[in-house]
Formats: structure tokens, C-alpha cells, sequence
């Protein structure tokens, strides 16, 4: 996946079986930035971004391998480029490490950084995780270079209180039932819109064409390598989003800025797109709207957003032990405690249907959240991400931001991005036609 354009704050657990929310206060054993590489006394390292493994998990690997030295190193900064130099130079290499989903597809194209997982056995674990999930982390000549952490089936968030206020369903199986076709959730944000001229059902234009085209099934680039970004299942895309636009129901609101927060904690935008853990966000930037939102199921299939793998560089030490530590790290009791502790929605098939993953959530007024997320990721479709597709589909992104803060004519928005991303795919390598 390329990078999701929503935020990922993860600053707060969820406390999902107790229907309570809970602050998490970072990592548990991290050393940040250390770049050491090796655990404790030469024992097996993880790295890992910011978000970290929760405590609970740490201990638990700790007491499962008292005498494997695990450590749990965070990264600060760019995680992808300090993994890619670090496996350049050969040196202070992690026995096991953290790979985002939306790097997964840059670090295919480099397999040969990496021990190829099925040889110490992962063949024998894939059906316990998602298979679509499984599969992004699969190359093409079948190597397997990461066992999946979590994934980011999408659904919409709302504020039932300000559905109900304006004669809109209100309940997630009403609302759901209402908005399979995505001109059917745009008439409702024109209603809103008319009882209050501030409120906005649509956070911003991208956010309507990252989440469309990913439900097309098909990226920028197919799998022989050529640019598809100026076919059908993107223009469809392109033209939903301005669609929106044209309703008078966008936002235009940046991601991940302090107008964001005050429009989302003020209600002037009751609804917004998201995989599981943008709960997280909701909580920050709203906190005194606590019990007052929903999720229930977008308009046509979810997408997803998020997810992350763990994998084992080439030629490091211990391969077998840091392999038995990452499917313990990633069995269904650690998965389901790391959705407590950040709401990553767990890849692992049991672990969804965990009491913590199926228990009540009281930000969401008590609705069991984890239905809705295993329901979407019933119906996520694989997508084939190569590795230079968040370059191309830049310009689409630029141009659209374009067409809502200076109102740029969209024809034009579209000519210049399809002309801009040829010309990237062809400074990489990217056939074009």
C-alpha cells in the first residue's frame, strides 16, 4: 500500500474488552534511535517504529525466551531509510524487523535484503493470518519476506448524535443500509450541509480518491510494469472525488493539522474514513465527544489502509529463534493485546475474533467496533502495489489539492497530473503507452 493519507497517531490504547480507553504511554522497552542492531548480551533485536509492541507482549516474549536477550529497539525518524541503509551497509542489522505496509512493495524489489521466511517454515502459518494480507508480503517467484502484524480494512466514522439531529440514520446497520452508492452518502452531506452551512461530510478530496481508486482493485502500475494511472479505474475515481467537490459537501481540510482537530472536535465534520486505528485520531482530536460516534460500512467495498509486517534480514544470526519469536509475537493472544494497546486491527484470523478485538468500545458508544472491521476485511481487494506507484500517483494528489484550495478547473487538474505522472514512471523505469 502507499502510505495512508490519514493520520497514525496511535496515542492512546483502547481498551476494547472493558469498553474503556486507556492511555498507553509509548513504548515499553525501547531505546530510541540506538541503531545498535543487536539485543541484549547478543541476544535476538527487534526494531520497530514508534508505535511499538505493547509491554504486555514484550513480557510475554521475555518469560516465552528467558534466555534470547529480546529487545525491542524504536526508531525514531524515517524508519524505511534507516532499514535500507542499515541493510545496504551490512552492519548493526536487527534480527528481526518491523517492515510498514506501505514499504512492502519497495523491499520486494529488493528481496535478496532478506531471508526468504517459507524456508524456516511460514508456509505452514499462512492460513492463520488474512490471506490477501499474506500475499503483499509474497514476490513474485513466491518468497515470503514477512509474517503480516495487522491490517486497515476501512470503514466510516460518524457522529451519531449530529446524524440523528438532522433526520440522517443514525444507527451504523441504518446508515450502513443507506450509503451503499457513494452518490447516496453525497446527498446526505448536501443535507447536512443545508442545516448547517459549516458542516462538512467530507474531510478533503484525496481522501474520496485514495479510498476509490483502492476499491477499483488496481493501483498506478500493473503487474508488467506498465503505467496505468491514466485508465478508467482511476479517472472513475478522479471524477468521484470531484464529484464531491461540485456537492459543496468537501471540507478541504489538510490531514494531520490543528484545523483538522478543531473541525472534527467542533462536529463541522461528523464523519471521516478510516481503517481501525484512526479511532485513535478521533480520540485525540475530539476526546469531549466521547460515546458519541459510530462505524459502520462505507459506500462499496472497503479498501485498506495500514497494516505492517515483521521479516528477518539476510545473513543475520539466530534466524530459527528470531522466526519461533515473531510467530509468538504474532499468535492471537499478542495480536489481541496489541489491538487493546493501539487499535491496529490484528491480521491473525483468531485474533479477530477475540474477545478484546470483539469487545465493546466506549469512544463508539459501546458498539463492537471489531464486527464492522473483520466484516470489511471480508470484502478488501487485493491490490498489486508496485514499488514506484506512491511516485506516479503523486501528481493526482497535487492537482486535487489544487482544484479545492484555488479552484483550478478539474479538466485541466487531470491533464497536468496524467502528463506529470507519465513523466515520472518514465524517469522510472515504467512503461507508458
Amino acid at each position: 500500500m502507499t502510505h495512508p493519507r490519514l493520520s497514525r497517531r496511535s496515542a492512546l490504547g483502547l481498551g476494547a474488552a472493558a469498553g474503556s480507553l486507556a492511555l498507553f504511554t509509548g513504548c515499553s522497552t525501547s531505546t530510541s534511535g540506538s541503531g545498535s542492531g543487536g539485543g541484549k548480551d547478543g541476544g535476538i533485536s527487534l526494531w520497530i517504529w514508534p508505535e511499538g509492541f505493547a509491554d504486555d507482549v514484550v513480557a510475554d516474549i521475555t518469560e516465552r525466551f528467558p534466555d534470547a536477550g529480546f529487545t525491542q529497539t524504536v526508531q525514531g525518524g524515517d524508519f524505511k531509510q534507516k532499514l535500507q541503509t542499515t541493510l545496504q551497509a551490512g552492519k548493526g542489522l536487527p534480527n528481526i524487523t518491523g517492515i510498514k505496509g506501505e514499504d512492502i512493495a519497495h523491499f520486494s524489489s529488493v528481496a535478496e535484503y532478506f531471508v526468504d521466511l517459507n524456508t524456516l517454515g511460514a508456509e505452514d502459518h499462512k492460513g492463520e493470518y488474512a490471506d490477501w494480507k499474506w500475499e503483499q508480503a509474497t514476490t513474485k517467484d513466491g518468497k515470503q519476506l514477512g509474517i503480516p502484524i495487522d491490517i486497515g480494512p476501512t470503514a466510516l466514522f460518524y457522529r451519531h448524535d449530529i446524524f440523528e439531529k438532522n433526520g440522517l440514520p443514525s444507527t451504523p446497520e441504518d446508515l450502513a443500509a443507506a450509503i451503499r452508492e457513494w452518490e447516496q452518502l453525497f446527498d446526505l452531506g448536501k443535507q447536512l450541509n443545508a442545516a448547517d452551512k459549516d458542516t462538512y461530510l467530507i474531510r478533503n478530496l484525496s481522501g474520496v480518491f485514495d479510498l476509490a481508486w483502492r476499491q477499483s482493485g488496481k493501483a498506478f502500475i500493473d503487474e508488467e510494469g506498465a503505467f496505468i494511472g491514466a485508465d478508467s479505474h482511476i479517472r472513475q475515481a478522479w471524477d468521484l472525488a470531484i464529484s464531491a467537490h461540485d456537492a459543496g459537501i468537501n471540507a478541504a481540510l489538510e490531514s494531520n493539522t490543528p484545523d483538522l482537530a478543531a473541525a472534527v472536535a467542533a462536529g463541522k465534520l461528523p464523519a471521516d474514513f478510516g481503517a481501525s486505528w484512526h479511532l485513535a485520531d478521533l480520540i485525540v482530536d475530539a476526546p469531549d465527544t466521547s460515546g458519541k460516534w459510530h462505524v459502520c460500512e462505507h459506500p462499496g467495498d472497503a479498501a485498506n489502509l495500514g497494516g505492517s509486517f515483521l521479516g528477518i534480514p539476510a545473513d543475520v544470526e539466530d534466524q530459527e529463534q528470531a522466526f519461533e519469536i515473531i510467530l509468538a509475537l504474532l499468535d492471537a493472544k499478542n495480536l489481541a493485546r496489541e489491538y487493546v494497546h493501539s487499535g491496529n486491527f490484528p491480521a491473525n484470523l483468531e485474533a479477530m475474533e477475540s474477545p478484546e478485538v470483539q469487545g465493546e468500545v466506549e469512544f463508539l458508544g459501546g458498539q463492537v467496533a471489531g464486527k464492522v472491521f473483520a466484516h470489511a476485511a471480508e470484502y478488501v481487494r487485493p491490490l498489486y502495489e508496485d514499488p514506484a506507484d506512491g511516485t506516479v500517483n503523486a501528481p493526482f494528489y497535487a492537482e486535487l489539492a489544487l482544484v479545492e484550495a484555488s479552484g483550478k478547473d478539474p479538466a485541466k487538474a487531470w491533464d497536468a497530473a496524467v502528463a506529470e505522472a507519465e513523466r515520472l514512471a518514465e524517469q522510472n523505469g515504467i512503461t507508458v503507452a
